[in-house]
């Protein structure tokens, strides 16, 4: 019930979000060929190269030069054509 500005937990970067997307892969059968990952940001590089589709949403310019797909309108139905 206290604000504190101390971070608890794991904290979770470019490296651990490549990692779960692995794992979410595994756990599920799904070959990461087969995987869309969907980041807007540069600790989105390493799981958007790692997918066997990369879409970066309203991203920067950093995630967006690697993406194979940049969506700039927001609107997430915007991805329902990639899947």
């Amino acid at each position: 019930g206290l604000l504190t500005g101390n971070v608890t937990g794991k904290v979770i970067d470019r490296t651990a979000k490549a990692q779960a997307l692995q794992e979410f892969a595994e756990i599920e059968s799904i070959p990461l060929d087969c995987a869309i990952a969907i980041g807007d940001g540069a600790n989105d590089i390493d799981m958007v190269l790692k997918a066997g589709i990369g879409i970066a949403f309203c991203a920067k310019e950093a995630l967006k030069s690697i993406a194979d797909v940049s969506i700039e309108k927001r609107d997430l139905r915007e991805v329902l054509q990639y899947l």
